[in-house]
């Protein structure tokens, strides 16, 4: 850690008593109110803030120094290693506290991730059924919290979403119900407007669904209009084509797999994306069971035009050529075995 820091920052750290910023930042964080997500950032030294003040709030929206952050993390991490080493000075409360600190200054932190599993878990052991539920969404509400802010790294850390998968299966397991749709809309998509191209965030969503498959169809519409708007994320564009495939009912999913394509290919059109995540995801359900021959011939009359006005040394053309050949290839098979 110290060697990320400049000499400015370390003479602070030594300077200050580290405390009252450890105080703060804590209590911000193991003090949410129910059904809250706090949407945190970051601030640097072109915003410093008068002493005594360690972070600023309005509303949902909090705004903490980088410098308090780390002089609370420098506290927290001494905390949680004397409760690891059992020492009788530091509770499971006090733990519990320092853990929020360290992942939000190191999301990768597996101690803490793992410190709080085992709290957790042991607070379920003790609490009565009525409690358990209000322990599980607490602590989903501080993890929410972190992979939903403007924090770069927060929003795409393999650790968070993995405690995230752990947590909701101790859900699943005392019937404390979780509403998946509003799940991958309000935390996967977030997550994933932070940080594009969020992979570890729509691996989530596919457990979600996996959990929940009954929901595949207005998930798929959610997400399909993610993808309109983020047409440049292939991980959302690939997400949407596993969960059209995942709709139960075989009429349902040829019903709005064949209305997505023609939305989706006539804005395609329009707007002339010649991008690899929406050519993917057309070459991809090229070849489905919902796609008419219409549609097919549809798909490569547009491909032929955005080739046309695209010049050959241009990257967007060999992506075009690449999904032409694609899609040839597979009528030409498909004639030949008479499908």
């Amino acid at each position: 850690m110290s060697r990320s820091l400049d000499k400015g920052i370390l003479a602070s750290l030594e300077a200050e008593n580290p405390k009252p910023a450890y105080n703060d930042i804590s209590s911000l964080l193991t003090g949410m109110s129910e059904g809250e997500l706090l949407e945190i950032e970051l601030l640097g030294k072109s915003h410093p803030l008068q002493p005594g003040i360690n972070y600023l709030r309005d509303g949902t929206a909090v705004a903490i120094p980088k410098l308090r952050l780390f002089q609370a993390f420098f506290v927290a991490r001494q905390m949680l290693d004397d409760y690891r080493n059992k020492d009788n000075l530091v509770g499971s409360y006090e733990a519990q506290a320092a853990t929020t600190v360290v992942l939000l200054t190191d999301p990768e932190h597996l101690t803490a991730a793992n410190t709080r599993k085992r709290l957790l878990a042991s607070s379920i052991l003790e609490a009565g059924s009525p409690d358990v539920g209000a322990l599980l969404r607490r602590e989903k509400q501080f993890v929410d919290s972190l992979l939903t802010s403007r924090l770069y790294r927060h929003a795409k850390s393999p650790t968070l979403w993995s405690h995230r998968r752990w947590l909701l299966r101790q859900f699943a397991a005392h019937g404390v119900v979780v509403d998946p749709r509003h799940d991958i809309k309000n935390i996967i998509m977030v997550a994933g407007t932070r940080h594009p191209r969020n992979y570890p965030a729509w691996h989530h969503a596919r457990f979600l669904l996996g959990c929940h498959p009954q929901f595949a169809a207005p998930v798929a519409t959610d997400v399909k209009e993610f993808c309109l708007r983020n047409h440049a994320d292939i991980s959302s564009w690939s997400f949407l084509g596993s969960v059209i495939g995942a709709i139960g009912s075989r009429e349902t999913r040829c019903q709005m797999g064949s209305s997505f394509l023609t939305e989706i290919l006539q804005i395609t059109d329009s707007l002339r994306w010649k991008n690899e995540s929406v050519w993917v995801f057309l070459r991809s359900v090229a070849t489905a069971e919902f796609v008419s021959e219409g549609q097919f011939e549809s798909i490569l009359a547009v491909n032929k035009r955005l080739a046309s006005v695209t010049p050959k040394d241009d990257d967007q053309w060999r992506i075009l050529d690449s999904a032409r050949r694609w899609c040839d290839a597979n009528r030409i098979l498909g004639e030949s075995t008479g499908s």
